[in-house]
């Protein structure tokens, strides 16, 4: 791997030959790299350059030094010299936390196929199969549990949030960044920005639209809708869910978004577009609550 004299920049085989170019100079330039094999370094390249390209957000950016900050920690040898036997002996420990195993396969996966393909070292993810999770099926919010989780607060911005997630399956970051000019109340529709700044659509109907009304004359909010980040939404739902004993996050609505859909008998195309997701296997994941329902109702006992 070469480096640039003047800016102590890692320079990329591709970035030699001009293919990336263009990109490379949207990076940050780290203030010095002496030539060392600096895991750090590579892992703030790697972030700024899925900055770049793919639009990270924060919550993402988070998540690849959650994972990947400990793996660079603990390696024992350059980058560079990274085998298959360091991934491994890393990631055993961690036999009986499987999803968060699989959290560092995936992210050491998407780590290494850039670094590789980028400074020309082998991949030493190669042969490493994907750890197996449990497969189970998550806790799905109900049409039940939503009106009575709508009853059990007592102010119309919390009404009106709890509709709107819902009724439309958002996540989160795309509540916490709705804009009042993006509520679009006649049409029922509202402009939000997706996970890797993607910009789609949230629908919803007339109790949610009457909700949100009575949110908006009473607060006449400026700026965010809500005036709440992603951990004030958690926190809110979090304590909805001590006072209710009913499982409340954000993902659980999206679960039922879905799920609810599906028992209305929209296809899983359909689903996808509403939902934002970017293949139709995330909408089979999300309904899999459905799925065994819909084969249970269908069953016949073999012993009569």
């Amino acid at each position: 791997m070469a480096v640039d004299r003047v800016a102590g920049w890692p320079v990329s085989s591709k970035s030699a030959g001009g293919r990336n170019s263009a990109v490379e100079c949207l990076l940050p330039k780290p203030a010095s790299f002496a030539g060392a094999d600096t895991g750090t370094t590579y892992l703030q390249t790697f972030i700024s350059y899925k900055k770049a390209t793919k639009g990270l957000t924060a919550s993402g950016e988070k998540w690849l030094r959650v994972t990947l900050g400990p793996f660079l920690t603990w390696l024992p040898v350059p980058l560079q010299a990274t085998t298959k036997a360091h991934v491994v002996a890393f990631l055993a420990p961690y036999q009986d936390r499987p999803w968060r195993r699989h959290g560092f396969y995936r992210a050491l996966k998407t780590f290494f196929k850039w670094a590789c393909d980028e400074y020309g070292f082998p991949n030493p993810m190669t042969g490493i199969p994907a750890p197996k999770t449990p497969d189970v099926v998550l806790h799905t919010t109900t049409p039940t549990d939503v009106e009575r989780l709508i009853a059990a607060v007592d102010n119309a911005r919390d009404k009106a949030l709890i509709a709107l997630l819902a009724d439309s399956g958002a996540r989160r970051s795309e509540i916490a960044s709705i804009d009042v000019a993006d509520l679009d109340l006649e049409r029922g529709r509202i402009k939000v920005m997706g996970k890797g700044n993607k910009e789609g659509w949230l629908v919803f109907g007339a109790k949610t639209k009457a909700l949100l009304a009575a949110y908006m004359a009473e607060a006449q909010p400026t700026g965010k809708l809500f005036g709440l980040n992603t951990y004030g939404i958690q926190s809110m739902l979090c304590r909805l869910g001590r006072d209710t004993g009913i499982q409340c996050n954000a993902h659980s609505f999206r679960r039922g978004f879905a799920t609810a859909l599906r028992h209305a008998g929209v296809g899983e195309l359909d689903i996808q577009q509403l939902g934002r997701w970017s293949s139709l296997e995330m909408v089979r994941r999300y309904t899999k609550a459905y799925t065994f329902d819909d084969a249970a109702e269908r069953y016949r006992p073999i012993v009569t």
